[in-house]
């Protein structure tokens, strides 16, 4: 499952501190906890419109996961500035994030040849 996420500059910062949040142990009810940042251990990318080609200021973040990830963690970024994309604007910036993956490991593969 993919989701696509635009984020407007107002709300940029906020949602990078959840996702760039540390892992640490924590007291919970008395148990000491560790905390793990289930972003940064589940991998997204996260793209600027304008180094895309749109003209809008605002960022994309694109993550693929679980439906169980996303009902867990979902709820932390969306807040007030941040959209989750759906239909023709979720196809087309899906596309060009992928593009930009695929056109990057194919410099990679350039660059170290086929294995």
């Amino acid at each position: 499952m993919i989701r696509i996420y635009k984020i407007e500059s107002k709300a940029l910062a906020a949602v990078k501190k959840v996702l760039e949040e540390q892992e640490r142990m924590e007291e919970v009810n008395g148990e000491r906890k560790f905390i793990i940042n289930e972003f940064a251990r589940e991998g997204y990318n996260m793209r600027d419109a304008k180094s895309m080609g749109f003209t809008e200021e605002a960022n994309y973040l694109y993550i693929k996961s679980t439906e169980e990830f996303f009902k867990k963690n979902e709820p932390r970024i969306l807040i007030e500035g941040v959209k989750k994309l759906e239909g023709p604007d979720y196809e087309k910036v899906k596309g060009e994030m992928e593009k930009e993956a695929d056109n990057a490991a194919a410099g990679v593969g350039a660059v170290f040849g086929e294995f």
